[in-house]
C-alpha cells in the first residue's frame, strides 16, 4: 500500500514541477524568430 502512495505522490511532484516551469516560462520574454544568434556568425565555434 505504501508503494502505491510512493508512486503517487512521486508523480504528483513531477505534475507541480512541470506546472512551475510553464508558470516560469510564460513569464519570460518572448524569442524573436529573426533574431541571429551569436553562434552563428559564419565562424564555426568549437
Amino acid at each position: 500500500m505504501l508503494d502505491i502512495i510512493y508512486i503517487a505522490l512521486t508523480l504528483a511532484l513531477f505534475a507541480l514541477v512541470t506546472l512551475i516551469a510553464k508558470g516560469v516560462e510564460r513569464q519570460g520574454p518572448r524569442a524573436r524568430g529573426s533574431a541571429r544568434s551569436e553562434a552563428t556568425d559564419g565562424e564555426a565555434r568549437l
